[in-house]
């Protein structure tokens, strides 16, 4: 498979660790070397540039969907030509929320205030369904005995409502649209798939302490509660998205 990565924070301490992170959870043996967009910097995706590509994962961020910077603009754009387009796109947290505002949907503030931890994450399936991604979400049955994962979750802002076309793939209890099947070719996830425990607390937990988000005498607990993930099970489950045929869909 052929796989771009779209970067959306400029910060060093992700900067230093895009590529790890991407060929732990996207790259497979087999498949071409993994190729980047740098949004954040201008150095953006287009029709053009992509056209030789299978898929695409548009990762994270600490920006804001609202700040509305023009690499933001640029990026929403071609989020929008890819409704027509054989490509998939994985859309991650900041990005999920970028795209099903671009078509038509509503972002805001958790009404729980801002989620660092896990959360289970309750996949459902639905008429509206394309064929084969309905049988997709039918496989994803784990010890625990149904389409529900835990996941990590980061996140301030959310997916608050959804605009017309887009259908709920999964929700949590903090959460009502944390998966999305934006467009049959366009799959978005507020949650972190790509993140581990590890990554979490020493990149993201000092910052959201620091701004007050959350109290430091709960580190032990929300280490705790990061135990149990199924993280490599939606990590399947997206690469089975991604190389899937769009002349099935």
């Amino acid at each position: 498979m052929k796989l771009g990565i779209i970067t959306c924070d400029g910060n060093e301490k992700w900067t230093s660790c895009y590529e790890s992170i991407c060929n732990r959870c996207f790259w497979r043996e087999g498949d071409a070397d993994l190729e980047y967009f740098h949004a954040w910097k201008g150095q953006l995706p287009t029709m053009e540039n992509t056209k030789h590509l299978d898929a695409l994962v548009a990762l994270g961020s600490a920006h804001m969907v609202d700040e509305n910077l023009d690499w933001m603009v640029d990026l929403s754009n071609f989020f929008l030509a890819l409704e027509n387009s054989p490509i998939k796109l994985l859309a991650l947290c900041f990005s999920h929320q970028l795209i099903n505002r671009v078509y038509g949907g509503t972002v805001g503030v958790s009404e729980g205030g801002f989620i660092f931890g896990s959360s289970e994450v309750h996949f459902q399936k639905s008429e509206n369904f394309p064929k084969q991604f309905g049988n997709l979400v039918d496989g994803l049955t784990t010890k625990k005995g149904g389409p529900k994962l835990t996941l990590l979750e980061s996140h301030n802002d959310e997916v608050v409502t959804l605009g017309k076309g887009a259908t709920v793939v999964a929700s949590s209890k903090e959460c009502q649209n944390e998966v999305v099947l934006v467009r049959p070719n366009l799959l978005s996830m507020q949650s972190h798939p790509d993140l581990t425990p590890h990554l979490m607390m020493d990149k993201i937990w000092p910052a959201i302490v620091k701004k007050g988000y959350m109290d430091p005498t709960n580190e032990a607990d929300v280490r705790k509660q990061m135990d149990g993930l199924d993280t490599t099970i939606c990590l399947d489950f997206i690469r089975e998205f991604l190389s899937s045929s769009s002349k099935l869909y």
